[in-house]
């Protein structure tokens, strides 16, 4: 049944993408209680009595369930609470009758935050009403209209599944009236008998709209999401990042992982052959997962028909591709396996990110907006800011392991300084990658801006931050340049300057709230986020104390 073709979001896709985006919209997770999504919309309008107890309609803001009069400890109510246990029926009334999936209209600029209460409240009201419409059979885009009219509904409000056979599209409403019935029978050879004949008449009452692309489309559609190639390659990227960090700890003292091991002593000892073979795993495991980043993004390309990097989701899982392309480069280069191991780990790291809050951070593939209707410029402004992005994002973690022999105290030795005088070298390579990007996506998303809106530069608060994070950067790798900033402090600063970073992609738009950008603000995280740049920065003020007591020992 996920394969049957419905019109939705301003695009024709599987039921079972569609599907998806209802789970996820309605009860806040990708699945509900192990049910696939197809199955749980499917029961949710076949047997809608069964449903009326059952507790599943995501409620987030403690605030909000006081107002409704429901009980505040927990996040998920049934519709019989919702309905004739608080007030949400009222509330519910008013915003009328219109439901399902539609593309709402997105504002030119949003001048001030909304109240996050208030925020929730729509966002109660749309799931409240989405789910009245799956229920009705008016979120069910399934009858095919000659374009550019939209796609009727399976039902309207007011009907049940008895009353589809008496609409128009009355052969795709016979196949779905077998779907229902032989559902709830168990009948499983009529429930296929029916889910066939639906697509068989869906597909030739679209008037010329099915064609082999658009069949090649949804079937990719389809292998994108059951296979989810994403969560396969973080699994294998962490794989490879435990074999790295083996390799590197093994390795005869970790000498021959960090610098090669041309003029080393690696395979000498028992523990250098163990490192050499972990090593041996972490490249191929390290190239796999690169190659099943590359499918998702890839498959994702060819079902939007755009670049993957309008929203944080795509974003995220953009710029954890391209700390490994950065990786990779200077790999090749300097043969230095530290790379790879910090790289790996944190694509992982975001790819894990991308896919642990989908309620905040939406994986659904969604129509462009107005403004970024261009894939010539979505291409070369977005995808060269948000390489930046990922180069910085390298620099983070090779600054933190640097740190990290400086809290052991390695400056101390002739290894140990050898090992902080490559990371260094290291972070400075990629931080020119980084700074030539962010400089370049900045000029080029003026041009847009200029192209778009009529004015090169307004200090929107998105441009202000992009430029804000340039002229940090700047400073940082101009003070390493001129001498002006020692190894520790270039490292120091390194991890602290990715704050601005962190500012200018999620801050603008999950904190700040307001500006031009309006199409990618979305609200959530703000606590993790609150912990992750408090934690850096304890961090780094933490081992610039050890430092400071362990030279004055020393003096």
């Amino acid at each position: 049944m996920g394969s049957l073709p419905v019109q939705a979001g301003g695009r024709i896709k599987p039921f079972d993408s569609y599907a998806r985006d209802l789970v996820l919209q309605i009860t806040g997770g990708r699945t509900f209680q192990g049910w696939d999504p197809v199955e749980l919309t499917l029961s949710w309008l076949a047997d809608p009595k069964g449903w009326e107890d059952k507790p599943f309609i995501l409620i987030t803001r403690k605030d909000v369930k006081r107002q409704l009069g429901l009980n505040e400890t927990i996040s998920k109510f049934s519709p019989k609470e919702l309905f004739n246990e608080s007030f949400m029926a009222e509330y519910a009334n008013s915003m009328g009758g219109q439901g399902g999936m539609t593309a709402q209209a997105t504002p030119i600029a949003r001048t001030s935050k909304p109240d996050p209460r208030d925020e929730e409240v729509k966002r109660l009201f749309e799931r409240v009403i989405t789910y009245r419409a799956i229920v009705s059979g008016e979120a069910w885009l399934v009858i095919p209209s000659a374009p550019p009219t939209p796609w009727k509904p399976l039902g309207s409000p007011g009907q049940t599944a008895s009353d589809f056979s008496t609409l128009p599209g009355k052969s795709i409403r016979d196949g779905f009236m077998k779907i229902f019935a032989n559902y709830l029978n168990a009948d499983r050879a009529g429930y296929d008998k029916g889910v066939a004949e639906a697509k068989a008449a869906i597909v030739g009452e679209m008037h010329g709209e099915w064609t082999e692309s658009l069949s090649n489309k949804i079937s990719a559609e389809l292998f994108y999401n059951r296979v989810h190639p994403y969560q396969i390659a973080w699994i294998i990227y962490f794989l490879a990042a435990l074999c790295w960090a083996a390799s590197i700890w093994l390795s005869a003292d970790g000498v021959s992982a960090i610098y090669g091991a041309k003029g080393t002593a690696a395979g000498v000892s028992p523990s250098a052959k163990t490192g050499k073979f972990f090593q041996n795993a972490a490249l191929p495991l390290t190239f796999l997962g690169l190659s099943l980043h590359i499918l998702g993004m890839a498959l994702r390309c060819y079902i939007a028909g755009r670049p993957p990097v309008t929203n944080m989701y795509e974003s995220i899982v953009w710029v954890s591709f391209g700390v490994m392309v950065f990786a990779t480069i200077l790999w090749f280069i300097q043969k230095n396996s530290i790379l790879f191991s910090i790289a790996t780990a944190m694509s992982a790291i975001g790819l894990i990110v991308s896919d642990a809050a989908p309620a905040m951070i939406d994986p659904s593939i969604h129509p462009l907006v107005p403004v970024l209707r261009s894939n010539y410029w979505l291409t070369i402004h977005v995808l060269t800011i948000t390489l930046s992005y990922a180069a910085l994002a390298l620099t983070l973690g090779i600054g933190n392991v640097t740190l990290w022999f400086y809290l052991k105290g390695a400056e101390g030795t002739t290894e140990g300084t050898k090992k902080i005088t490559m990371l260094n070298l290291l972070t400075y390579r990629a931080m020119q990658f980084g700074v030539v990007l962010l400089a370049a996506g900045t000029i080029l998303g003026g041009v847009w801006a200029d192209y778009s809106w009529g004015r090169f530069w307004g200090w929107d608060p998105k441009e202000v931050w992009a430029l804000i994070a340039l002229l940090g950067y700047l400073a940082v790798i101009h003070a390493r340049f001129t001498g002006w900033m020692r190894p520790f402090g270039f490292a120091a600063w390194t991890v602290v300057a990715f704050t601005l970073v962190v500012m200018a992609w999620y801050g603008v738009n999950f904190v700040l709230g307001v500006g031009l950008h309006s199409y990618g603000f979305s609200t959530g995280g703000q606590s993790t986020v609150t912990v992750f740049v408090l934690g850096q920065m304890g961090y780094v003020l933490g081992v610039a104390l050890s430092r400071r007591g362990r030279l004055a020992k020393a003096v």
